[in-house]
């Protein structure tokens, strides 16, 4: 269920910043978009503190439970990773990712690491590098929907990503993990296939090709059989069979779970880079023609239905599946005051560009996110303390409308997209209590345009018509949506 959890601040309150910023700038009755508006002041302080003195890091940080289940984890995972550079060695890989060498890099959330056991994979890039992935699901029969997570930039490793992967894991799909070259607990460096010898391709890790390329050659490895094995985008049987030669120790060259996964239906998920690539990556879909033509496609095709950006879908491609962008509230890590309003419509370039090409679009923001909304990395950047289990319910039910075979399934996720998240103990009724309003962004329009399970269209220029009771840019009424002041505490 999508709890709220509350605790008591152990920092300044966003009442306390505003009441400063009065002080300083007075209150004058007119509204505005600005500072000289005392309701925008107030819900600037507010929104601005979801993320820092109300956010997850500090509850991390002043949590003893929490520390007392990453510690053990952090030095048992730091010493995994540790053999691992040490194995690796012989065979001239060298691991240089964030994941591997720092104390809890590897572990994500704690409190759900044990929560379902993946098979941890290993497969080779076109680069020549080797990338660590693994695969989740729910352990019963049948083949289901694959979907593909590809990590962000900046050291984000795919552990921090598991919570989407345990949720859709559960709910009957099977997930692919994976670490581009690099990051997490990934090779750094390329190899001419057949060689030991370390090279320059694909290093550093912060380029695009790594996110781009890797995120085909995960989808590659995922589709791989015994009868039809993996072989990286452009390589040949040779080049494949002089790896082989080396004694390439851990390497996989299909996937494992292959017989659970129904390989006509794959969703892709990304974050940040990862977000553009799995952008990119849906031209690649045999549900269009833009794989003919596009350089990054190499003549293929591939089973693509349905693709989820995390922060954010580019609109500069060619739109062929149906695509979700979530968004974070105008900040990138660091929360920080916005004196003036952006225009509404800003962010809504790639909604756009999806809409005007007949293929169907979602568009949210998190109130108060930041960009590591999607990240579940250990005391390290602000983020909300719901951002992350609002985007995983908007992302499990995108992929349940666009991408499961069951009617059933698809009826849940309309459903859910169109009421949004419910907290335990809250009413549906908007004008009961709005919960759902008070998790999106008054700032940026939200909106989708897409058809239903039973093929009627649903179109909404502002998601908040059916979210909450506010408007956006109604900065009285966004301060009136927090639960606190429905209840009057």
């Amino acid at each position: 269920m999508f709890t709220v959890r509350r605790r008591v601040p152990t920092a300044p309150t966003a009442t306390a910043v505003l009441a400063c910023l009065t002080l300083i700038l007075g209150a004058p009755p007119a509204a505005a978009d600005d500072y000289s508006d005392a309701d925008y002041v107030e819900f600037d302080a507010d929104t601005a503190a979801r993320a820092s003195v109300e956010g997850k890091q500090l509850e991390q940080l002043t949590d003893p439970e929490y520390h007392a289940e990453l510690f053990p984890l952090a030095g048992q995972t730091w010493f995994e990773n540790l053999g691992g550079q040490l194995s690796g060695l012989p065979q001239g890989r060298l691991y240089t990712g964030l994941g591997r060498l720092i104390p809890g890099g590897a572990v994500g959330n704690p409190r759900d690491y044990h929560e379902v056991q993946p098979v941890e994979v290993s497969f080779v890039s076109r680069t020549g590098a080797e990338l660590q992935g693994h695969l989740f699901w729910d352990g019963t029969p049948g083949p289901r929907p694959g979907v593909v997570v590809t990590s962000g930039s900046i050291q984000a490793p795919q552990q921090s990503y598991w919570w989407a992967a345990r949720t859709l894991a559960r709910n009957g799909y099977l997930v692919f993990t994976w670490d581009a070259q690099g990051q997490g607990d990934s090779e750094g460096f390329g190899h001419e296939p057949g060689s030991l010898l370390p090279n320059l391709d694909g290093f550093p890790s912060q380029q695009a090709s790594n996110f781009d390329e890797g995120t085909i050659d995960a989808i590659r490895f995922l589709l791989s059989t015994s009868d039809d094995q993996y072989r990286p985008g452009g390589w040949t049987e040779s080049d494949v069979d002089a790896v082989r030669a080396q004694g390439q120790g851990s390497l996989h060259w299909s996937n494992p779970l292959a017989e659970y996964l129904d390989p006509s239906r794959i969703g892709l998920a990304g974050h940040s880079l990862g977000a553009q690539a799995v952008s990119k990556v849906q031209q690649c879909s045999d549900a269009g023609q833009a794989w003919q033509d596009a350089a990054l496609c190499g003549g293929e095709s591939y089973p693509i239905r349905a693709v989820v950006a995390w922060d954010a879908l580019s609109g500069e491609v060619e739109p062929v599946v149906p695509a979700m962008n979530q968004q974070a509230d105008g900040y990138f890590f660091t929360p920080h005051p916005m004196p003036r309003a952006p225009e509404p419509t800003e962010r809504l370039g790639a909604f756009d560009t999806w809409r005007d090409a007949g293929v169907d679009a979602f568009d949210l923001t998190v109130r108060g996110g930041t960009h590591v909304e999607w990240n579940e990395v250990p005391y390290i950047l602000p983020a909300t303390t719901y951002g992350t289990r609002q985007v995983d319910f908007y992302t499990l039910a995108w992929f349940d409308r666009q991408l499961h075979p069951d009617p059933q399934r698809q009826e849940l996720g309309t459903r859910a997209l169109l009421e949004g998240p419910v907290p335990d103990g809250a009413t549906h009724g908007k004008d009961e209590y709005p919960w759902r309003a008070n998790f999106l962004s008054a700032r940026y329009l939200s909106a989708f345009d897409f058809t239903g399970h039973d093929g009627e269209h649903h179109a909404a220029g502002d998601i908040r018509e059916y979210a909450g009771l506010s408007p956006v840019g109604d900065w009285a009424g966004a301060n009136a949506d927090r639960p606190e002041a429905r209840r009057g505490d």
